[in-house]
C-alpha cells in the first residue's frame, strides 16, 4: 500500500507525500557533494564479506520474545564502527549518517524498493530534503549526491548490470532514463510520448512502490497528469513496457478499471515478469494481478495493505501481505491463487503490530523480510509493555506452510516525534542474495539513518 497503514492505526505519511512525490511539484536543486565516477562498481558478483564475521555453526534462531538490551549507537561503518545485537548475535553496521545530507535524516527509500545494486557494490539513500545519495556498499563510503535525482524520481537498479540505475523525472515525465554510475552519464531508456494511448499523460510511474521483474525486463506503471492549480492527479491508465525490446506490451484504460477512473495506490511487476500487480482501495477493487497485456486478471485481496511481490521456494510468483482481517501474514500464489497463512499478526488477545514486507531477495527464493513497528496491547495501548516475539525487530519469514520465522535483529528505535514517525519505521529491504538487510532507525536518538545487518550465507540450515 502507498506508504500508509490501514486497519487499526492511522498513518503519518503526509510529510513523505509532500517531500518525495513528484505530483507535489518538489524539485530541489542538486547540492554538492555530487557523486563522482571513481571507484566503479564491479561487474562480477562479490563473495559474501559477512561470512567471515560468523563462526561456521552460526544459525539464526526461531522467532522469540527477548528483552531489548540498550546498545550504544555504533560509529559509522565507514570509520570502522560496528555493533552486535546482544539477543541474536548478528552484526549491525551504520550505513548512512544524517550529516551526509539535509533534513535530519539519510535513509533508504522503502521496503519494496531495492537499495543495493546487482552485485552489492553500491546502494542508494535519500535525505530529508529529497536528494538522493550514492554509497559504496563494500566500505560504506559516501560518494555524494546523484545529480539530477530528487524527490520520487523512482530510482530502480538494473537487475544484472551493477552500474545501471533507471529513473524518471523529478516532477514526473513521459521518459525513463538509465544512468551509468561509473561515468555519471544518463541516456534515454524509454519515452512514452507518442507511444501511449494517452497524449495528456505526463507521468509514467509506479506511485512510489514498484520495481521491475527480477530479470529487469518488464516494468509496470500508472499513467497520470498532475494539475498544479487543483493539486490533483488524473489517472489515464496502466501500462507495461519491455525495457529490453523497448516496446509497450500492454495497456489498460482507466475506464476499464474495477471502479472506472479510480486512482491506484501503486503498481508493480511480479518477480517472474508475468504479472502487473495493481492495488486500489477496498471500494475501488482491492489488489489484482493482471497479465502483462491486461487481457485478464484475478483478485488477490479486496484491500490494499503493506505487501510485496516475491519468489516462492520453487520460484513461484507470490504476493505476500499483512491481512488484518484474518490476522495473518499471507502469501498468495499468483498462478493458482492458493493462499498460505504464514504468521499471526495478533500474537495474544488484544495485541498486535504493524509490519512491512520485502520480497527483494530474488536470488534467495522462498524468503521475505518482515520489519515491525506500532505494536500495541489491550487493543489500543501503544507501545506495548509486554514484548511479543514479533515486536520492534527485523525477521525472516519462510514462504511455505509452517515456514520458519527467524530472528534477525531488534531495530533499536525509540518513539519519534509525529513529524518523524513515518521515517523512523524500519522498512527493511534485503540485497538480492540476502547477504545483507538494510533497515532504518533513530537508534535511540533523533537522527534517522540506515543500518545494515550482515548475514552469513549459511544463516539457516537448509
Amino acid at each position: 500500500m502507498n506508504r500508509r497503514l490501514t486497519g487499526f492505526a492511522v498513518s503519518a505519511v503526509t510529510a513523505l507525500a509532500v517531500a518525495c512525490n513528484p505530483a507535489h511539484g518538489v524539485n530541489p536543486e542538486p547540492t554538492p557533494p555530487v557523486a563522482s565516477a571513481s571507484a566503479a562498481p564491479s561487474a562480477t558478483p562479490v563473495i559474501n564479506p559477512y561470512d567471515a564475521d560468523y563462526g561456521p555453526g552460526f544459525r539464526l534462531k526461531a522467532l522469540s520474545a527477548d528483552a531489548i538490551a540498550a546498545v550504544d549507537k555504533p560509529a559509522p561503518a565507514r570509520d570502522g564502527g560496528r555493533t552486535v545485537d546482544p539477543a541474536y548475535g548478528t552484526r549491525i553496521y551504520r550505513a548512512t549518517t544524517a550529516d551526509d545530507g539535509q533534513g535530519g535524516r539519510v535513509r533508504h527509500d522503502y521496503s519494496r524498493r531495492q537499495a543495493f545494486n546487482a552485485d552489492n557494490t553500491r546502494f542508494i539513500a535519500m535525505d530529508g530534503a529529497g536528494y538522493w545519495h550514492l554509497y559504496d556498499a563494500t566500505n560504506y563510503a559516501h560518494l555524494g549526491v546523484l545529480e539530477g535525482f530528487a524527490g520520487d524520481c523512482e530510482p530502480i537498479w538494473h537487475a544484472t548490470d551493477p552500474a545501471k540505475l533507471y529513473f524518471t523525472g523529478v516532477n514526473g515525465s513521459t521518459q525513463w532514463q538509465v544512468m551509468d554510475v561509473n561515468t555519471m552519464r544518463a541516456k534515454a531508456a524509454f519515452d512514452f510520448a507518442g507511444q501511449s494511448p494517452w497524449p495528456d499523460a505526463k507521468s509514467f510511474w509506479t506511485k512510489a512502490e514498484g520495481t521491475t521483474s527480477s530479470d529487469g525486463r518488464y516494468l509496470s506503471l500508472v499513467a497520470t497528469a498532475y494539475d498544479e492549480a487543483s493539486q490533483e492527479n488524473t489517472i489515464y491508465g496502466l501500462v507495461t513496457v519491455d525495457l529490453v525490446e523497448e516496446k509497450i506490451v500492454g495497456t489498460l484504460d482507466a475506464s476499464q478499471f474495477p471502479n472506472p477512473g479510480a486512482m491506484p495506490d501503486h503498481i508493480s511487476t511480479s518477480a517472474s515478469g508475468r504479472y502487473a500487480v495493481v492495488s486500489w482501495a477496498h471500494d475501488d477493487g482491492g489488489t489484482r494481478a493482471y497479465t502483462l497485456d491486461f487481457a485478464s486478471s484475478k483478485q488477490l485481496t479486496p484491500n490494499t495493505e503493506h505487501s510485496d511481490l516475491a519468489f516462492g521456494p520453487d520460484k513461484q510468483d507470490y504476493f505476500v501481505y499483512t491481512d488484518y482481517a484474518s490476522g495473518k501474514i499471507v502469501a498468495v500464489d499468483l498462478d493458482t491463487e492458493e493462499r498460505i497463512d504464514l504468521h499471526t499478526l495478533y500474537p495474544v488477545p488484544g495485541a498486535g503490530y504493524a509490519a512491512h514486507i520485502s520480497g527483494k531477495a530474488f536470488d534467495r527464493p522462498g524468503w521475505v523480510v518482515v520489519s515491525t513497528y506500532g505494536d500495541f496491547e489491550n487493543y489500543n495501548v501503544s507501545p506495548a509493555t509486554e514484548l511479543q516475539p514479533e515486536y520492534r525487530k527485523v525477521w525472516l519469514q519462510e514462504l511455505k506452510p509452517g515456514g520458519r520465522a527467524l530472528n534477525v535483529t531488534h531495530t533499536q528505535a525509540k518513539a519519534a516525534a509525529v513529524d518523524k514517525a513515518y521515517f523512523e519505521e524500519s522498512q527493511a529491504t534485503p540485497s538480492r542474495d540476502l547477504s545483507r538487510i538494510m533497515f532504518a532507525s533513530n537508534f535511540g536518538g533523533d537522527a534517522i539513518e540506515s543500518y545494515v545487518v550482515g548475514l552469513p550465507t549459511t544463516f539457516v540450515q537448509d
